[in-house]
């Protein structure tokens, strides 16, 4: 996969913005750097949130439609660029991290998490610390 042919994200001074014909007029929009092992938690959050039931109609179809292809995609290049560095940006809407939080307070994809080595309180931490700034 090549990073200058990306179909969900831009990838520019090692962070994975959001495409520009993908973004929502309007929107606040934040980046925050991670390492990878912190990037995987995030996406298997997302991941283990998509599959989980019941959640809100309206929040599925972000999830699946949305962040689901930014994120795996984001995931094949770890898994695929040895050379990115350990610590990488991503960006996220306001609305994707409201989504990003709901996973991560529910209990059971917490315990999910922890028991494949991830730790939700620090990325919980890391995404409520976010500021947003609205896209023109």
């Amino acid at each position: 996969m090549d990073l200058k042919n990306l179909k969900y994200n831009i990838f520019e001074n090692n962070i994975f913005f959001i495409q520009k014909n993908q973004k929502i007029k309007g929107m606040r929009y934040s980046v925050f750097r991670l390492n990878k092992k912190q990037l995987k938690g995030i996406i298997e959050n997302t991941d283990l949130l998509a599959a989980s039931y019941p959640i809100p109609r309206n929040m599925r179809e972000r999830v699946e439609n949305r962040i689901l292809p930014r994120f795996y995609e984001i995931n094949d290049l770890i898994d695929t660029k040895k050379s990115l560095p350990n610590e990488l940006g991503i960006e996220i809407s306001k609305l994707d991290q409201e989504d990003l939080l709901y996973g991560l307070e529910s209990e059971s994809i917490c315990k999910l998490l922890k028991d494949r080595g991830y730790k939700p309180e620090k990325l919980t931490k890391l995404i409520k610390a976010l500021i947003f700034i609205k896209e023109k």
